[in-house]
């Protein structure tokens, strides 16, 4: 196999397995560990801090060590994590897997582009990330599918365990088929990876703040933060306890959502690659504004089918910000600026979730989700106040 065909088999395999627990993960949740609002959207909030206090650590061990033996530790990390919490259906165990999980992330989000960047040509390079990105599609897609089916004929406690023992064999395969040739691990005198991140971060944001519009989408981007953990994590509590779904429907269901937010997201994100940017903060407001009333509505239907309608719309709105905003920086920085973005992004959903989980905690799921869609309230604000500097 090439290099490419070996990174394509990596990154779409994984993504299948990460997938079977994504779509099924609530149900176990709620159904299975019994967990509260603010445990479930805990769960969410331990994952994120952890990613925010490992990503630079496990970057130098990538840096130091080799990217093959930090992709096959994160592997192992996440495949454990899942057994874990599969395993033992209790907050204090899904917690801790939750923990491992970031961490495992964090050892494999830098090494994985490194190494593939470090093994073939430059020319070569951005041709097999788009592959890769569209293999790592069809595994997922693959992955709702057979989490349905898994969680169907045996249970969604199985589907978990299946996935968490998958990625286990991936790492153990993965020792004998990632090749590394050209690995040179940093020295005493070379810059490391955490003075190549304090410098992109510090350039990042001394652009950022002399410039009235990345500002402002900076702010955008800490609401979104701030709303999106409490969404992600009582969306589907929404469905199974005020709808009261029993699990053997729920996968069925869930599955259903899944499968159609990822076609309708190709098919949003064909329509953001074709539009015109020259009113980017006025359609911007619209959609959110849009997404922030369906949110609303969402959280207090009684209607089982428009809840489903509602939750389609809102999960492709919330894709739909972060390609426009992507279309307004300037190419030079710009791979800087996104990550000064995503660290910004981090921070809010670890300081928004139980914020939310414990105004769902005490009031009710369904006050849980509102809160969620209030916070997202003030990037109209900030999207005005591009639209008068544009």
């Amino acid at each position: 196999m090439t290099t490419p065909s070996i990174y394509y088999a990596f990154t779409s395999s994984r993504a299948f397995c990460l997938q079977i627990v994504f779509t099924l993960n609530i149900i176990y949740y709620v159904s299975d560990a019994q967990l509260n609002p603010l445990e479930l959207v805990l769960i969410g909030t331990i994952m994120e801090l952890a990613v925010l206090l490992c990503e630079i650590p496990t970057g130098l061990v990538a840096d130091l060590f080799g990217r093959k033996k930090s992709i096959i530790i994160g592997t192992i990390i996440i495949g454990g994590a899942h057994l874990l919490e599969g395993s033992i259906p209790s907050f204090t165990a899904i917690a801790i897997a939750a923990a491992l999980w970031g961490i495992g992330w964090t050892f494999i989000s830098g090494a994985e582009t490194a190494w593939i960047a470090d093994e073939i040509t430059p020319e070569q390079l951005d041709h097999t990330l788009l592959n890769g990105a569209k293999f790592s599609s069809i595994g997922s897609f693959i992955g709702i599918l057979t989490s349905v089916a898994i969680g169907s004929l045996f249970t969604v406690q199985i589907a978990i365990l299946f996935a968490g023992a998958a990625l286990l064999l991936i790492a153990l395969l993965s020792i004998f088929w990632i090749p590394e040739t050209k690995f040179v691990p940093i020295t005493q005198g070379k810059p490391s990876h955490l003075h190549h991140m304090k410098i992109a971060l510090q350039s990042s944001w001394n652009v950022i703040q002399s410039d009235r519009t990345l500002l402002s989408l900076a702010s955008i981007t800490l609401f979104m933060g701030l709303a999106s953990e409490g969404f992600d994590r009582l969306w589907g509590a929404h469905f199974i306890e005020n709808f009261q779904l029993n699990e053997h429907y729920t996968v069925y269901w869930f599955g259903l959502f899944y499968a159609l937010t990822f076609l309708l997201n190709i098919g949003l994100l064909k329509w953001m690659e074709q539009i015109a940017t020259s009113h980017f903060a006025r359609l911007l407001m619209w959609l959110n504004t849009v997404l922030i009333l369906f949110m609303i509505y969402f959280a207090f239907t009684t209607h089982f089918i428009v809840a489903v309608v509602l939750y389609l719309c809102v999960a492709s709105l919330r894709n739909v910000n972060h390609p426009l905003m992507n279309k307004q920086l300037e190419s030079k920085g710009r791979a800087t600026t996104l990550s000064f973005y995503g660290q910004v992004d981090a921070f809010g959903q670890v300081a928004g979730g139980p914020l939310v989980g414990l105004i769902a905690l005490y009031t009710s799921i369904e006050g849980g989700l509102f809160a969620s869609a209030l916070l997202i309230l003030p990037t109209i604000y900030f999207l005005r106040i591009m639209r008068k500097s544009a």
